[in-house]
């Protein structure tokens, strides 16, 4: 895993690599951070001999990294425009030496320098050199940047996507790119006004990954990102961060999720009770279990409203379906007929298709105070329980709740512009306040533990997935890697539940086009992502929770 950092937590690893116990000089790690965009950039454009590169360098130590590159890049042959948006009084003791080493290497024929302080700008000059250039570096503003761009910087934002948009200009943005929040990846403005966003081909970040890099909008200004740990020391990095979070990798994954043990048998693998649906969302419930079987479910028991089950029974074998009271969807005293069936299964899924009629809700509430193992709750389930956050906190630690964002919304009564201004914070503050696993479906998804309160970040999944019918299935394969005989907890088999999900979604993107592949689709994919996994995946063997916490 990789944390996600906010901007606070940046300053003060930072601060305590400089002028902490480590005591690592500053002007060393802006030359480390200079040089890695330099060494990084170059792999990514095919060498800098022969470019031309323009260099915007604001007034804080992201102008300083961009003094730094401006000298490496040279002397590896290209041509470089430095822009130097501030006065030498605005810039930091370091940022002012690499400055001044720049103006000594300044020939007005490989280095040029254009001292622009606060307004000082011919555009006129600027559009040409953009024209004939193949390169710009955003080195303008850092994490600090909140709210919207102000002059000069807005206008040279502009001038700088209105060359990339009408020519092959490469952009690329030093840490984090110039108007993106780095701690939510809200954006300047908007993609239609003057002051928005820098869209860069490339962001080259340092130290950590910076959470408005993986978060919509920032994310589409990002482009291709690559960390640098920009000679950080070791305990500062792996250090735990207050209000951690976390960005999933699929070294994560293939450890946690083993092969199986050889001697393995279909008890091994777990019992999952599908208990959803009703008259006219069969499929819901269908798509659920095929969910779970395709995650490797041992046994998959689904149980539906009775006059349900004549569209479900036979549709797939591996389905042991079974139809419930007399009605088309579920009232309080069918769930007599569930719960001592439960106490074999592993876990229990509710929610997919299951209707919205006030006794339902009861029928879920009877089944969640009567029963132990742990339960998966979804769609209708989760729109029957808004307002029952009291009987929710008692069971919450065994609970994984897997709403969208107006799902989620109607539970929390947060509106969705407070979720989508900071989703980390919404997320760890439901998940606190329900006392559950959260999985808040979105992109990326989050997923949050009831256990310790860390987030973690899926990096899976396209677009191709908004269609009906892929949270369904989701919904049973969370619950098969519940019930996986090698799994720590609850909240690390959501997350690998997740991740698989999305990496089912990519595999369709490729392999059948990124419109119109389907939910059953992409459940027969899981298979072949998890053999994909295969060979990173670590031996049997006692497994120490990653994700939920020790």
């Amino acid at each position: 895993m990789q944390k996600l950092n906010t901007a606070t937590q940046m300053r003060q690893m930072d601060h305590a690599a400089m002028y902490g116990e480590y005591a690592v000089a500053p002007a060393i790690l802006m030359e480390n951070a200079g040089h890695a965009v330099a060494e990084r950039a170059e792999k990514y454009i095919g060498g800098w001999l022969g470019k031309d590169v323009i260099i915007f360098c604001g007034k804080g130590n992201n102008g300083g990294d961009g003094f730094v590159i401006a000298r490496h890049i040279q002397a590896a042959g290209a041509r470089v425009y430095v822009y130097v948006l501030g006065c030498f009084q605005d810039y930091s003791s370091e940022s002012r030496q690499h400055l001044e080493t720049l103006f000594k290497l300044e020939d007005r024929e490989t280095c040029i320098i254009v001292r622009c302080g606060d307004e000082n700008i011919d555009w006129q000059l600027l559009k040409h050199r953009l024209q004939d250039s193949q390169i710009v570096i955003d080195a303008m503003l850092g994490t600090g940047f909140h709210g919207n761009l102000r002059e000069p910087i807005s206008s040279v934002t502009a001038v700088i996507n209105e060359a990339a948009a009408a020519s092959d200009l490469t952009v690329i943005a030093v840490d984090i790119p110039t108007g993106v929040d780095s701690d939510t990846g809200a954006v300047s403005g908007s993609q239609e006004e003057e002051n928005g966003p820098v869209f860069a081909d490339m962001t080259i970040t340092f130290g950590a990954l910076k959470r408005g890099l993986v978060f919509y909008p920032g994310r589409l200004c990002a482009g291709h990102v690559e960390l640098d740990l920009i000679g950080m020391p070791a305990p500062l990095l792996k250090k735990s961060e207050d209000d951690p979070a976390y960005w999933l990798q699929e070294s994560d994954i293939s450890e946690i999720l083993v092969p199986r043990s050889p001697d393995s048998h279909k008890g091994s693998h777990g019992t999952i009770g599908i208990v959803t649906g009703c008259s006219d969302m069969a499929g819901a419930a269908l798509m659920a279990a095929h969910g779970a079987v395709r995650c490797g479910a041992g046994k998959v028991f689904l149980r539906v409203p009775s006059q349900t089950a004549p569209y479900c029974i036979g549709r797939q074998p591996e389905i042991m379906v079974r139809g419930i009271g007399n009605g088309s969807f579920f009232i309080e005293k069918d769930a007599e007929y569930i719960v001592s069936e439960c106490r074999s299964w592993s876990v229990l899924a509710m929610g997919p298709g299951m209707g919205k009629n006030r006794e339902t809700k009861k029928f879920i509430q009877y089944l969640i105070s009567h029963t132990e193992c742990p339960v998966v709750l979804d769609a209708d389930a989760l729109n029957l329980l808004t307002g029952e956050q009291n009987f929710i906190r008692s069971f919450g630690n065994r609970i994984i709740m897997t709403p969208h964002l107006a799902e989620f919304s109607r539970l929390s009564g947060y509106s969705l512009g407070e979720i989508r201004k900071d989703i980390i914070y919404a997320a760890k503050r439901f998940a606190a306040a329900w006392h559950v696993n959260l999985v808040l479906k979105g992109a990326p998804t989050v997923i949050v533990s009831a256990k310790t309160g860390n987030a973690y970040v899926n990096p899976t999944g396209n677009s191709g997935m908004a269609c009906g019918g892929m949270g369904d299935i989701l919904t049973g394969m969370i619950a098969a890697m519940t019930a996986h005989e090698t799994m720590p907890d609850i909240c690390t088999a959501a997350s690998v539940g997740v991740y698989l999900h999305g990496a089912a979604g990519d595999y369709c993107r490729n392999h059948v086009g990124q419109y119109g592949f389907t939910p059953m689709e992409l459940a027969d994919a899981i298979p072949k992502v998890i053999s994909q996994l295969g060979e990173a995946m670590a031996v049997p063997r006692l497994q120490h929770p990653m994700i939920g916490g020790r």
